[in-house]
């Protein structure tokens, strides 16, 4: 069984990959108290493929 994920923007069901769209790679930070922030590896971008909102990024 998998979950389902409603995009917020336009109310599309995504139920499967099929349903999403990947954008390039973004980078994972950590933010530091003193403003500056630690990398860490790059993810890929997934966006619903209905409206292109960014619905969430690759597990590694």
């Amino acid at each position: 069984m998998s979950d389902t994920l409603e995009c917020s923007e336009c109310g599309a069901s995504i139920d499967s990959t099929d349903d999403l769209e990947t954008e390039g790679e973004v980078a994972e930070v950590e933010p530091e108290s003193d403003g500056s922030f630690q990398l860490y590896e790059n993810h890929d971008l997934f966006l619903c493929k209905n409206c292109r909102k960014p619905l969430g990024i690759s597990r590694p």
